[in-house]
C-alpha cells in the first residue's frame, strides 16, 4: 500500500531516527536495523488504524498483533541489558511519523456520471516524485544491467581462483574416477 518509494523512505527515516535517539539517550549507543524494523511495524500500525473503515475486523486483528509484538519486544529489551531500547523507540517514532504524514490515507471518491466509486490515496503531505521514483529507477537500471550481462557470452572457469594446473588435475581426477572399471578386486576362490 505504501509503494516502494514511500516504504524505502519510511524505512530509512525510521532507521536514522532510531540510531539518532540511541546516540542521544543511551549510555552505550548502538547502530543497527532493528530501529528501522520497529519503524516499519509502527508505520503499519498507523496505516491500519487510519484506514480501519476499509480494513474492518481483519485490520483490527493485525493492529492488535502489532501492538502485542511491539510491547513484548520492548519488555524483552528492558530486561536484557544488551538491547538498546532507545533505538527501538526512536525507530518506532520515526516510522509512525512518516506513516502519518506521508503514508496512505484512503478515501472513497465518486466517479463522474454515477459510474461508481473508487478508493483514492490522499496523504497529509505528498513526497517529491523524484524521491518516490527512486526504487523504480534503480529497478530499471538493475534490469538493464542484468539483460546486458545475459547477452554477453563469456566462458569463464567455474572456479577462477584455481590455477590452470589445479583445474586440469581436477578434470583428470574426475575422468579417472568415472572411467575406472567396476570389476571386483576380490581374489578368485579356487
Amino acid at each position: 500500500m505504501f509503494g516502494p518509494g514511500r516504504f524505502l523512505s519510511l524505512y530509512l527515516v525510521a532507521g536514522a531516527s532510531g540510531n539518532l535517539l540511541s546516540a542521544i539517550q543511551s549510555p552505550n549507543p548502538a547502530l543497527g536495523a532493528s530501529g528501522a524494523v520497529f519503524g516499519v511495524m509502527a508505520g503499519l500500525f498507523v496505516f491500519l488504524n487510519r484506514n480501519d473503515v476499509f480494513l474492518g475486523s481483519q485490520g483490527e486483528a493485525y493492529s492488535s498483533s502489532i501492538t502485542q509484538t511491539l510491547v513484548i519486544n520492548l519488555v524483552m529489551g528492558a530486561v536484557n541489558p544488551m538491547v538498546d531500547n532507545w533505538g527501538h523507540v526512536g525507530g518506532a517514532i520515526g516510522g509512525a511519523a512518516m506513516a502519518y504524514y506521508f503514508g496512505p490515507r484512503l478515501y472513497m471518491a465518486d466517479l463522474p456520471g454515477d459510474i461508481g466509486q473508487v478508493i483514492v490515496d490522499k496523504p497529509v503531505t505528498r513526497m517529491a516524485p523524484s524521491i518516490e521514483s527512486i526504487p523504480h529507477k534503480v529497478n530499471e537500471k538493475i534490469s538493464l544491467m542484468t539483460r546486458r550481462m545475459h547477452s554477453i557470452n563469456i566462458n569463464l572457469p567455474h572456479k577462477p581462483w584455481r590455477s590452470k594446473e589445479k583445474q586440469q588435475q581436477n578434470i583428470d581426477y574426475k575422468r579417472r574416477k568415472y572411467t575406472t572399471p567396476n570389476k571386483s578386486i576380490r581374489p578368485k576362490l579356487e
